[in-house]
Parts: structure tokens; C-alpha cells; sequence
């Protein structure tokens, strides 16, 4: 026998001290630090450790302690996971069913079976829900029942686990009424609600096709977690010159202001973006009689490159415009025929795919307006002189 719990149902094993004591003194002869348990074989348990002071000795009689303050950690998870449980299948329905588990000192976590993502009114409902058991503070006890009665007096079985005859059931709630949860469970629980403190859940997603997952902070966790998180809010309100209160507000307001620059900031970079390619414009080739505007240029995106060809038609009146930039690191070539070129042979989108292989790319679109992708962005200069040539072999000498 031994008070070390050995993992099991999600529930992870205990750890502590075995230590021999063999007189008056306050200091063991020899001392192990458990850090895991195993069972290999149904009877028999191993402590796995390491020998921190003395020798032990086979025939000796020890103390073996458990690290209780790691246990009521783990207790508050487990019970809690119960009353989880319980709620979960109260606000969702009653087709949740426990999918897979981990009670941990730290935190839980819990799977079950639902269909679709929880909405935040749903959390809320379920959060609030489980934290009023805990303030209710019901009492949780642990019954031996025979596996028939426990599951016709309601007792909750996960699918697909083996029970003997007689089962250890985890009963929460007042004698004379209505159990809040009633579970079988081979686990160590909390006496009463009350010491689960609170529970706190911190994320819900989805693990597998129908499977949702739920991880959430009870006791010294949920505390931690609260007062990490208003440190964080009240250091945000000093940076913002504001109050923890009034915080969201002041974050709606610089997300506005933000937004307002970055508009202006746009159209200051499009407007110098203009005057610098206005001066470029003046360098178009004429190639048999077709002005030709051939030049690599710097853009931020695809739509500033449409922009550009439209600056550049609208003052050349009748021309063929192809700009080359690196968009995001990678080569883009964009090419645009006036009307009045389309009607003597030009296709931007023939003349797009063309010179596109110089790129080490393709693309295609409309007779008028085609744009292309590549790979090799030092080869831009090679694909705009291949347009020139390509006008230079379709349109005919005047």
C-alpha cells in the first residue's frame, strides 16, 4: 500500500518524500524524493526518484509523505472537472460526453464531444454556473456502490472504460437532494466546493472532428492568473495615460487615431509615389510610331502598380505601359494597352505571359490590362525590355 496516487484517469501521480528516521532527530539517515509513480502490473506500484541524502536500506521502516500542497492543487482540478463536466452538458446538452482529460496541479484540462465552437455567452453561462456550486459549497463524497446502482441512480461512465462489480462513485452535493454531479471516478477530490476557490477557463477549441477542448485554472492558478492578468491592465493604463476602467475606451480611441494616420501616412507615400513616377513618365520610348513606358518601379502592393499605368495612360493619351516591382519580395509585372493599340494587334495579356518567363513566372489577363508573377526578381529588367521587344515585333514600322 501507498498514499502516493498512481496516475490514472487523467489524474497524474502524486509526488514527495519517502525517508527513514532512526532515532529522535529531526534529520532522515536516508531520504528519497519521489517525482513519478508507475503500476507495470495490476498489484504491483513503483516509486520512481532519486536518493537524496543517505542510503536506503531494504527492511526499514519509512515515512512516505506526499506533497500535499501539489495534491489539494490536483484535488481542486479534479473535482472541479466534475462540476465542469456536469455544466457542460446542462448549458450544451445532453449528448457531451467526457472525451479525454488531464488533471494537473497547475491546470485542467478537459475534452468532450460537441459539434461546433462555444460562444462566449455560453462560457460565461457555464464559468458563472460551476463558480456558484463552488460558493455553494456542497459537499463531495466518495461512495462504493455496485456498478448497477451507481448507474441507475444516475452516475456518470466514461464510454468504453472497464468497471468492476463494485465502483468508487464521486457524489457532489446534499444528501437529500439531487446530486450537482455524481461520477465514477477512481480519483482524489476536495471534501467541499468551497476549497476549489474558483475556476477560471482560459481556452476552448477544437482537438478533432466533434472534440472540443476546454483548459481552465482552479485554486492558487485561478489566483495567479487573476492578479498576472490586472498587473498587465493596470501596467497597459499607465502607458495609456488612463484608468484600468476607463481602458477600453482609450484603446478604441488610439486604435482610431491609428487608423486615421495610417490613412494619411497611404496617401502621403501614393502622392510621392505620383511625383516621383510623373517624372518617369517623360522617359517613354516611342517603338514604331507606339509609345512605349517600360520602368521598374517601387510599389507597395498590385493596387499601387494599377495606379501607376493609369497615371501613365492618362498622360501619354495612346501607349503601352509595363512597370515591374518587387511586391513582398517576389517579382510582379504588370502590363497595360490603351484601346486604341488593342485595335492594331497589342494584347497586354499575350504581351504579359511573354515576358514573364524572364521572371521565371506567367500570369494573364485582359487585352487591355495583365498582370504577371515571378520568381527571380534580378531578372525585372530583362521582362520589361522583352515588352519593348515584343511591341517592336508586332506593330510594323510606320
Amino acid at each position: 500500500a501507498t498514499p502516493f496516487y498512481v496516475e490514472s484517469g487523467g489524474q497524474i501521480s502524486d509526488t514527495g518524500v519517502i525517508a527513514h528516521y532512526s532515532g529522535a532527530g529531526s534529520e532522515p539517515d536516508w531520504q528519497i524524493e519521489v517525482t513519478d509513480m508507475h503500476r507495470p502490473l495490476p498489484g504491483l506500484i513503483v516509486h520512481t526518484g532519486r536518493v537524496r541524502a543517505g542510503k536506503p536500506t531494504v527492511g526499514d521502516v519509512c515515512w512516505a509523505l506526499v506533497d500535499y500542497d501539489r495534491r489539494w492543487d490536483i484535488m481542486r482540478n479534479h473535482t472541479a472537472t466534475h462540476l465542469l463536466h456536469a455544466q457542460l452538458r446542462h448549458v450544451l446538452g445532453q449528448h457531451v460526453q467526457q472525451a479525454g482529460s488531464l488533471v494537473a496541479p497547475d491546470r485542467l484540462r478537459f475534452d468532450f464531444t460537441h459539434g461546433s465552437m462555444l460562444t462566449q455567452d455560453e462560457l460565461d453561462v457555464i464559468t458563472q454556473n460551476v463558480n456558484n456550486l463552488i460558493l455553494a459549497n456542497y459537499p463531495v463524497r466518495v461512495l462504493q456502490k455496485s456498478y448497477k446502482d451507481a448507474v441507475a441512480e444516475g452516475a456518470m461512465a466514461l464510454f468504453g472504460e472497464k468497471y468492476g462489480d463494485v465502483v468508487r462513485v464521486i457524489r457532489t452535493g446534499y444528501p437529500d437532494e439531487k446530486p450537482v454531479s455524481m461520477e465514477l471516478c477512481g480519483g482524489t477530490h476536495v471534501t467541499q466546493t468551497a476549497e476549489i476557490g474558483q475556476l477560471i477557463i482560459v481556452s476552448e477549441g477544437s482537438v478533432g472532428a466533434g472534440v472540443r477542448r476546454i483548459e481552465a485554472f482552479t485554486g492558487r492558478g485561478a489566483q495567479q492568473y487573476v492578479q498576472s492578468r490586472l498587473k498587465k491592465l493596470s501596467t497597459a493604463a499607465a502607458y495609456l495615460k488612463a484608468s484600468p476602467d476607463e481602458l477600453d475606451r482609450k484603446v478604441l480611441d488610439v486604435l482610431a487615431q491609428t487608423q486615421t494616420m495610417e490613412k494619411e501616412l497611404i496617401k502621403v507615400r501614393r502622392d510621392q509615389a505620383r511625383r516621383d513616377f510623373e517624372a518617369r513618365i517623360d522617359q517613354a520610348e516611342t517603338i514604331n510610331g507606339v509609345r512605349v513606358l517600360a520602368a521598374q518601379v517601387e510599389a507597395t502592393d498590385a493596387e499601387l502598380l494599377r495606379e501607376m499605368s493609369d497615371w501613365a495612360r492618362a498622360k501619354l493619351g495612346s501607349a503601352v505601359v509595363a512597370l515591374g516591382a518587387a511586391l513582398d519580395g517576389k517579382p510582379s509585372l504588370l502590363v497595360a494597352v490603351t484601346q486604341d493599340l488593342v485595335a492594331r494587334g497589342l494584347d497586354a495579356g499575350q504581351i504579359v505571359r511573354q515576358a514573364a518567363q524572364a521572371i521565371g513566372g506567367g500570369g494573364g489577363g485582359r487585352p487591355t490590362l495583365a498582370q504577371a508573377g515571378g520568381k527571380d526578381t534580378s531578372k525585372l529588367g530583362e521582362a520589361l525590355e522583352r515588352v519593348k521587344q515584343i511591341v517592336g515585333e508586332v506593330v510594323p514600322p510606320a
